[in-house]
This record gives structure tokens, sequence and C-alpha cells, in this order.
């Protein structure tokens, strides 16, 4: 995934994300990210709405190399 943020010249690329969804009215994207580092725990990222201009969530094959 790829958030792009509101000054339109960063870019935050995330990997391992399991999912996202909108919470809080549809102001807040919350984006469920596993960590390989502790065992293939999760943790949850929240983005407000006022933070990015956009994203662009890419699937990945199954097994591809990250």
């Amino acid at each position: 995934m790829t958030l792009y943020r509101d000054d339109s010249t960063s870019q935050v690329v995330l990997d391992r994300v399991k999912t996202w969804f909108w919470t809080a009215d549809n102001t807040v994207l919350v984006i469920s990210r596993y960590d390989a580092e502790t065992g293939g725990e999760h943790h949850y990222i929240h983005w407000p709405r006022e933070r990015f201009c956009w994203f662009r969530d890419e699937p990945t094959r199954q097994g591809a190399p990250e």
C-alpha cells in the first residue's frame, strides 16, 4: 500500500498490509499490518483523512519477495 501525503511530495510505502478500512464516520483510514519480526502479529495504523491525498492498494503475489 502506498499513501500519498497531503504535501504531495512524500509517499509512505507500507508492506505486509493485511487489510484496510474506514472508521470514525469515514474520517480515519485504519490499516492492519503484519509484523514479520514478531512472528506474524499485527498492529493497526491510523491515518486521519486530512493527512493524505489518496492511497493505492496493490495486491502482491503470494510468496513474492518483499
